[in-house]
Parts: structure tokens; C-alpha cells; sequence
């Protein structure tokens, strides 16, 4: 039989694919795909076996909101027990992807957190080098991570 079966759901499907989404977390759809049709002989949908996978990592990792829960409480257990880190949002996270197509260029992206508790800052430019990168960075150091680093604070006695 070639077409998909009632039968088997996303969690059969989980209970299957598990042991490989274990091993390897990036496994892709179509290998899941084919070792479900040569278990069972039926061959299943991306999007169910894309949802199985899901339900796999979620029983491996837990789930996105579990996950994000726990990074709030870490923070404010930071925020709490380290006094250095309580007045403190030097943290800046940077990064940077190729646009194609019609609008080419690089987009550099930084993002940090603000009195709202978010903020992000970007520019588009035509390429990426040292120029560009400096002038973005001394940006979003002036208007951004306006909070000098620790170890620019003066040491104490």
C-alpha cells in the first residue's frame, strides 16, 4: 500500500522515529520519512512526520515553553544571588545573514535589552567588511549597550 494510514498518527510515528531524532536531532524529514515506510509499509505526509519529530525533540529537550520558563527563572536567580548582574544588560547578541534575490546585500543585526525589556537594532548594507562592521558596532554601542562593560568599571578597595 502506497498511501497514508488513519492508524498512524504523529505518536506512533514519534514512537518510532525517537530512538533517531536521539541520535541526531537534525535528521531530516525525508530519512524519517522513508525508515516510517519501510516499518510500515505505508508512506506518510512531511507535515506528519514533521510533527512527530517535533513531539520527539519536546520529549527530549522539553518543551519551548518549559525551556524558556527555565532560562527566565535562571535569569532572575542572576538577577538575584550575583549583584554585579542585577544593573547590568551588557549582554548583546550579534549576528548577521546574506540577503539575495531583488534586495541583495547584508543585513547585521544586534540585539540587547532595554529599559522595556527588548530592543533590537540592525542595518542593511551593500556588503560586509571591517568598515562596516566598526561602524555598526560603535552605533550600537552609543545607542544601544549604553552600560559600560565590568571590566571598564574601577576597581574598588
Amino acid at each position: 500500500m502506497s498511501q497514508d494510514h488513519a492508524q498512524l498518527d504523529s505518536d506512533v510515528i514519534c514512537h518510532h522515529i525517537y530512538p533517531m531524532v536521539q541520535a541526531d536531532a537534525t535528521i531530516c524529514i525525508k530519512v524519517l520519512q522513508g525508515s516510517v515506510e519501510s516499518a510500515y509499509g505505508y508512506k506518510v505526509s512531511d507535515k506528519k512526520v514533521w510533527h512527530a519529530k517535533q513531539k520527539a525533540i519536546a520529549k527530549i529537550y522539553g518543551d519551548w515553553e518549559e525551556l524558556y520558563d527555565q532560562l527566565r527563572r535562571y535569569f532572575n536567580a542572576l538577577q538575584a544571588f550575583i549583584p554585579a548582574f542585577r544593573n547590568r544588560k551588557s549582554l548583546v547578541s550579534m549576528d548577521r545573514t546574506h540577503l539575495y534575490g531583488k534586495y541583495a546585500g547584508t543585513l547585521l543585526m544586534g540585539i540587547a535589552q532595554d529599559g522595556n525589556n527588548n530592543i533590537l537594532s540592525f542595518a542593511i548594507v551593500e556588503r560586509e567588511n571591517t568598515d562596516l562592521w566598526f561602524f555598526f558596532l560603535s552605533n550600537l554601542r552609543r545607542h544601544v549597550a549604553t552600560q559600560p562593560p565590568p571590566w571598564d568599571d574601577p576597581p574598588t578597595s
